[in-house]
């Protein structure tokens, strides 16, 4: 039975765009006029779980074309985040590299470094032990100008401070294994470059529009995540006028 209300939903929105809660309900009811209220809440959950839709915004959905975000870590970045991921247990963290940009730029990067955000009660006390371990160059928050001058190689570490309920994903760092670290989700991604010139001096201008657009393409977009952590970053407003001001296909009927 599932297969087949997954069909006809699929048939009946897939040329519609985005569609609202109301909507795929009143779909469903017309489907089986015995959905309860909880069970209509219940079915809209299982098909944004299976990605039969997507769901773009709070009470927004789309139908499911596009892969979710999850990006490739590395042997050296899960090794990178054990000392934060173990020797600091229970602090909020947030890690990657720059070299995942590669994905979605058109000029690639040739040298990439990585970013470490912790919670700021703590910073002082990481950028110490990850200054100890001799391996790495690491950075506490650096301006433009250390930036551009000595931020240049894998061996980098940039340590800033963690944005209260950042938007991160788990992944597992091996099969069948226990060890987990925390990264960005897309929507923190393409915020983070959008909002700190200093950091992605590289990745601005007509490389920043490539990014946005590369990503808007292929992969799933919440953009009630990615608008409520650009108004923690102080940048809704601008945001929302840059994504409608150059990419308005993509957007359309979500921002409002």
């Amino acid at each position: 039975m599932s297969k087949i209300i997954d069909r006809q939903i699929s048939k009946h929105f897939k040329s519609k765009g985005y569609f609202d809660r109301d909507t795929l309900s009143s779909f469903l009811n017309d489907l089986n006029p015995e959905f309860t209220e909880s069970a209509l809440t219940w079915r809209i959950h299982d098909l944004v779980k299976r990605k039969v839709i997507d769901q773009v915004k709070l009470g927004v959905y789309t139908i499911s074309n596009k892969e979710a975000y999850k990006p490739f870590v590395s042997n050296k970045l899960a090794q990178l985040s054990k000392i934060v991921a173990k020797e600091f247990d229970e602090l909020d963290y947030c890690l990657w590299s720059t070299e995942w940009l590669n994905d979605f730029t058109r000029h690639q990067l040739g040298t990439f470094f990585y970013i470490l955000e912790v919670e700021k009660d703590f910073i002082e006390e990481i950028f110490n032990a990850y200054s100890e371990s001799k391996q790495y160059r690491v950075y506490l928050d650096p301006t433009e100008d250390i930036m551009e001058r000595y931020v240049e190689s894998e061996i980098s570490i940039v340590i800033k401070p963690l944005i209260s309920r950042s938007p991160k994903q788990k992944i597992t760092v091996k099969e069948k294994s226990k060890d987990n670290i925390y990264v960005p989700t897309l929507e923190k991604i393409l915020i983070d470059v959008y909002s700190d010139a200093v950091t992605f001096y590289a990745i601005q201008g007509s490389e920043m529009d490539t990014l946005f657009e590369n990503a808007l393409k292929r992969y799933q977009i919440n953009f009630t995540k990615l608008i409520s952590y650009a108004r923690r970053r102080n940048k809704e407003i601008q945001i929302k006028s840059y994504l409608e001001n150059n990419f308005g296909d993509f957007v359309k009927g979500i921002l409002e």
